[in-house]
């Protein structure tokens, strides 16, 4: 009785890794790369990835597989129903206008952050992170903020062992564990050229009136737009912005 009942929660659980690697790629995979990644047989893939794109959730091109359409839409009825979202929004705005800079809204997603909305201030981005994006938690100020909401701060830093950033520094177990501290300490996490050389990002966690945690909000820019960040007002006004989001946020 146990298998039988485990065996579909087992293939639901197979069906999102492999989207969730479709979703990750960069570009089309072969069925073996599919496999080799989601962690699967080949024929066990097979079946999954047929099934997905069946229901419009992965698509067939003459090299490899892609995530499909209906994804689209699921993002769509996320954006067009989260009241995270809804809330943030009016935020948003007013933040990118007094800063200049981009203010961006994350939500976490195992073990990454989802880029769910972003607002433009008039000092345009060198880049603009594209709304869905998923990214790891760690580098980077708005998934550094997650992290360090975590009980155990040691652990999570020995689980990610060592990173490198963009500028080519490499960080270990022992310096993440007290960058997370820092930002534990501050209320917000500061990231200069860790994701992106050439960009600065400061980021706090916004929980609502609960304790529940929500997401994050963000600010970013080129790096030669701030001066020194936190002696700065930038610091104060991104914490300003989560607390604001999460009191507006209806309980759940």
């Amino acid at each position: 009785m146990t298998t039988a009942k485990s065996n579909p929660m087992r293939s639901v659980h197979r069906a999102f890794e492999v989207l969730k690697v479709l979703e990750l790629a960069q570009q089309p995979l072969r069925l073996t790369d599919l496999a080799q990644r989601s962690e699967l047989h080949v024929a066990t893939t097979q079946r999954v990835v047929n099934v997905l794109i069946e229901h419009g959730y992965a698509s067939r091109h003459a090299n490899g597989y892609t995530a499909g359409p209906a994804s689209l839409s699921t993002a769509h009825a996320f954006a067009m129903t989260s009241p995270l979202r809804l809330v943030a929004r009016p935020v948003l705005e007013e933040l990118a206008t007094a800063t200049g800079l981009t203010a961006s809204l994350y939500v976490r997603v195992q073990e990454s952050r989802v880029l769910i909305d972003r607002v433009e201030g008039g000092r345009r981005p060198q880049y603009s992170l594209p709304i869905g994006e998923r990214l790891p938690l760690y580098p980077g100020a708005a998934g550094k903020v997650f992290l360090a909401a975590e009980d155990d701060l040691a652990s999570e830093a020995e689980r990610l062992g060592s990173v490198t950033f963009t500028n080519g520094k490499t960080v270990g177990a022992k310096e993440i564990r007290a960058d997370l501290e820092r930002v534990r300490r501050e209320g917000c996490a500061i990231s200069v050229d860790e994701r992106k050389t050439g960009t600065t990002a400061i980021a706090a966690l916004i929980n609502d009136n609960a304790g529940n945690l929500l997401g994050s909000v963000g600010l970013s820019g080129n790096s030669a737009s701030f001066g020194d960040v936190s002696d700065s007002a930038l610091p104060g006004e991104v914490r300003r912005a989560a607390q604001t989001i999460g009191f507006r946020v209806p309980a759940a």
